[in-house]
């Protein structure tokens, strides 16, 4: 009898560690909630981003980012853009894009009066790549989220940023900003619903200037996997028309 009580309890013991690891990918939207997954948890998602449109032009990037929480409220980033694509006024370029390094910071927790607040940084660094894809920047960004709805399964999540961008010389970088609003619904315990609005005057998040809507989804497979993707669509004259997204994500307990 003692035998048979171990071995119901060590399964239970190994799920319940398994399903601690809280996945909160980064993708498919460009808006990023306060969340993040649970302490002494490596998440690491990669993913294709696609704009093939003749104006503004070719734009795609095959991304990884690695991040993981030291503390609670701390998660340290690290993104390398292992190819990346563009084609302008007749003009291809293909490389190694830049490698980024950051993290983010959970001020507030998500209460019922008050939303989660949090802030994110982010730098941009070139890479050996000897092309136009290289270039220092640097973004830090404002988040805020708040549940609504039965069981919270309604999340808005706002985000701000100032970003400095394409830096090849004091004198050369790029300045501008992004401000996004999406809203997820957990349709399902394994499944989010995302509809997002995001503009930006300079190319970001994989995509270039221009204000866009994004729609998509994210299903976790496993408590250590889970797929994204969607589709963006260009509301202004200068945004690429339509844009796709789809990624992968793991987790893992250090």
């Amino acid at each position: 009898m003692p035998v048979f009580m171990s071995v119901a309890i060590f399964p239970s013991n190994a799920c319940l560690l398994a399903q601690d690891l809280n996945l909160s990918p980064t993708r498919p939207t460009v808006a990023n909630s306060v969340t993040m997954q649970n302490r002494r948890v490596l998440q690491i998602e990669t993913g294709y981003d696609a704009f093939p449109q003749k104006i503004p032009g070719n734009s795609q990037t095959f991304d990884t980012t690695l991040t993981y929480t030291p503390l609670t409220r701390l998660r340290l980033d690290f993104g390398w853009s292992s190819w990346n694509h563009r084609e302008s006024g007749g003009e291809a370029t293909n490389g190694v894009g830049t490698i980024g390094v950051g993290g983010k910071i959970e001020i507030r927790k998500d209460r019922p009066r008050f939303p989660a607040l949090g802030l994110q940084y982010g730098a941009e660094l070139p890479t050996a790549s000897e092309s136009s894809l290289q270039g220092y920047g640097q973004q830090i960004i404002l988040i805020l989220n708040h549940h609504y709805g039965k069981e919270g399964k309604f999340n808005v999540i706002v985000n701000g940023s100032m970003i400095q961008s394409d830096c090849r010389t004091r004198e050369g970088c790029t300045y501008g900003g992004q401000q996004s609003i999406a809203m997820a619904y957990r349709l399902q315990k394994k499944t989010r619903l995302y509809a997002e609005v995001f503009g930006q005057n300079v190319p970001q998040s994989n995509a270039p200037p221009g204000t866009y809507f994004f729609t998509g989804l994210f299903h976790q497979f496993t408590d250590a996997f889970g797929i994204n993707g969607g589709m963006r669509f260009g509301l202004t004259d200068h945004s690429a028309s339509v844009g796709t997204t789809i990624g992968l994500v793991f987790g893992k307990r250090l």
